[in-house]
C-alpha cells in the first residue's frame, strides 16, 4: 500500500467534516425526539428509546439515582400521573450518563442530553479517519472509505442520537483499534485496562456488544497467528460475565430477589428472541424460513440506507474491496474476516432483535470502512480497462449500475438524510415515503 498525505491535509477532510456537522447541527437544532414525523424515527433515530433516556433522566435529576436500585424509570415525563414504570430488561448505561448530564446541567430535555454524544461524534469522526489511515497505512483507500461511512446516514441521523448507538460507535471504535494495536505494536499492559472499560461500557449499553467484542477478542490473536490462550484473552473475556452480573444484581436488588429476577428474565428473553409467539417482538414465533429469507432480504434492503451504495452494489464493492485487501495485506485481511464474522454474528444469536431493528446494522460498519474504499478503486479501474478497451456491452452494463446507484444514492441519502430530515426540515414534509420498499436494494 502506497502511502499519501495525512487525511489531516486534505482539503477535502475539512470540507466533509464542515458538510456533515452542518447537517448534524441542523437536525439537532430543527428535529427533536418528539417530532411529530419520521426525523428521529426508523432510519433516521431511535426517538422511542431517546425518549426513554429522557424520562429515566428527569427522574434522576429529581430523585437521584439511588431508588429503584438506580434502575431507569420510564414514562416518567408522560402527562398521565402514575404511568411510570421501571425498566429492567435492558442494560441502563445510556440512561444513567443522561441522568449524569441532567443533574449537571439541571436539564433532562432531548438536546441536554444529546450534547454528550454530539461531542463524542466529532472525536468518533477523527478516529475513523485515523484508524483506517492506521491500517491501510494511510492507502487513499482509507480517506475514501472513512469518507464512505461519516458520509452516510450510519454516521449523521445517529450523531446525536441519546440512547447507545454512537456511544457504541466510539467504544467499539476504540475497542477493535487499540486490541489490533496491543497485540501488533507490544503496547503497555495498561492498554488492557482501557480495553476492559472500553468492552464494561458496551455491554451496560447494550447486549449486542457482548458476541461481537468476543469475537474480536479471540478472532484477533488467531488472524495474527499469535497464542489466543492467555492472560489478557481472559481478562477481557471476564468483563462481560461481571457486567452481566452487574445487571442481574440490580435487577434482583429491585424485584425482591433471585427468583423474581430469573422470571423477569426469562420473559425479556422469550421477548427479544420471538421464542414463544405470546411474548415475541413479532407476535409469533421465529420460523426457519426467516433466516433463509425475510431476514436477509431485510438486511440487504436496509444496508443500502444506512451507507450510501445500494445494497447489493455494496456487496460487489466489498468483494472487490476484499480481494484488493489479501492481495496487498494478507495478515490484514485476516484481521478484517474477524470484523466481518464479529459483525453478522448478531443476525444468528439474536435473529429477530436484529429482524426488527434497524440500527442493528451498524455492526458492520467498521468492515465496511476497511473494504469500501478498495472496492471503489477496483471498480474504477476495471471501468478504465473497459473503456480503454472498447467493451461496449460492460461498458453498458456500467452505465446501468453506475446510473442506478446515483439514483438511488440522491433519493435515500441526498433527499431523505441531507435534505428531508436535514436542511430543510420540516418543509418537504415529516412522512417517510420509502421509494424502494418493495425491492431487494
Amino acid at each position: 500500500m502506497t502511502p499519501t498525505r495525512p487525511f489531516y491535509k486534505r482539503p477535502a477532510f475539512w470540507l466533509i467534516f464542515l458538510f456533515v456537522y452542518a447537517v448534524i447541527g441542523t437536525r439537532y437544532a430543527k428535529v427533536g425526539i418528539h417530532d411529530p414525523g419520521f426525523g428521529r424515527s426508523w432510519y433516521y433515530g431511535d426517538a422511542s428509546s431517546e425518549g426513554n433516556v429522557e424520562s429515566a433522566a428527569r427522574f434522576y435529576m429529581e430523585k437521584g439515582f439511588g431508588p429503584n436500585a438506580g434502575l431507569p424509570t420510564y414514562a416518567y415525563t408522560d402527562s398521565l400521573p402514575e404511568n411510570d414504570y421501571v425498566y429492567t430488561h435492558y442494560p441502563p448505561m445510556a440512561e444513567w450518563l443522561g441522568g449524569l448530564t441532567a443533574r449537571l446541567s439541571g436539564h433532562y430535555t432531548d438536546q441536554a442530553i444529546s450534547l454528550l454524544p454530539l461531542l463524542l461524534s466529532v472525536a468518533l469522526f477523527f478516529m475513523i479517519y485515523s484508524i483506517l489511515a492506521r491500517w491501510l497505512n494511510n492507502d487513499p483507500a482509507a480517506f475514501i472509505g472513512a469518507s464512505v461511512l461519516v458520509l452516510s446516514n450510519y454516521f449523521i441521523s445517529w450523531a446525536d442520537d441519546a440512547h447507545q448507538h454512537l456511544y457504541i460507535e466510539f467504544f467499539r471504535w476504540s475497542f477493535v483499534y487499540l486490541w489490533w494495536a496491543y497485540l501488533t505494536e507490544k503496547r503497555s499492559a495498561a492498554v488492557i485496562l482501557v480495553l476492559a472499560f472500553c468492552y464494561a461500557m458496551m455491554c451496560l449499553l447494550s447486549y449486542e456488544p457482548y458476541v461481537y467484542i468476543a469475537i474480536i477478542v479471540v478472532g484477533f490473536p488467531l488472524a495474527l497467528k499469535q497464542k489466543w490462550f492467555r492472560w489478557e484473552v481472559a481478562v477481557l473475556l471476564i468483563v462481560p460475565v461481571l457486567a452481566f452480573g452487574l445487571r442481574l444484581y440490580l435487577n434482583a436488588a429491585y424485584l425482591g430477589g433471585f427468583d423474581a429476577m430469573l422470571a423477569d428474565m426469562k420473559g425479556a428473553l422469550l421477548n427479544r428472541t420471538g421464542a414463544e409467539a405470546a411474548a415475541s417482538e413479532l407476535a409469533r414465533k421465529m420460523d426457519f424460513k426467516d433466516y433463509f429469507f425475510l431476514l436477509p432480504k431485510t438486511r440487504l434492503h436496509r444496508l443500502g440506507h444506512f451507507y450510501i451504495f445500494p445494497s447489493l452494489v455494496l456487496i460487489l464493492l466489498g468483494i472487490l474491496g476484499a480481494l484488493q485487501l489479501r492481495k496487498r495485506n494478507k495478515v490484514f485481511f485476516r484481521v478484517a474476516i474477524v470484523i466481518y464474522l464479529a459483525a453478522i454474528s448478531w443476525s444468528f444469536v439474536m435473529p429477530q432483535h436484529a429482524l426488527i431493528h434497524i440500527f442493528t446494522l451498524r455492526h458492520i460498519a467498521v468492515f465496511v470502512g476497511i473494504v469500501s474504499g478498495f472496492g471503489l478503486i477496483r471498480y474504477r479501474a476495471i471501468l478504465l480497462q473497459h473503456w480503454q478497451g472498447r467493451r461496449y456491452l460492460y461498458l453498458t452494463g456500467h452505465l446501468v449500475l453506475i446510473a442506478y446507484t446515483v439514483f438511488y444514492a440522491a433519493v435515500n441519502t441526498v433527499y431523505f438524510v441531507y435534505l428531508k430530515y436535514g436542511f430543510l426540515y420540516p418543509h418537504l414534509g415529516r412522512d417517510h415515503y420509502e421509494l424502494f420498499d418493495r425491492f431487494l436494494m
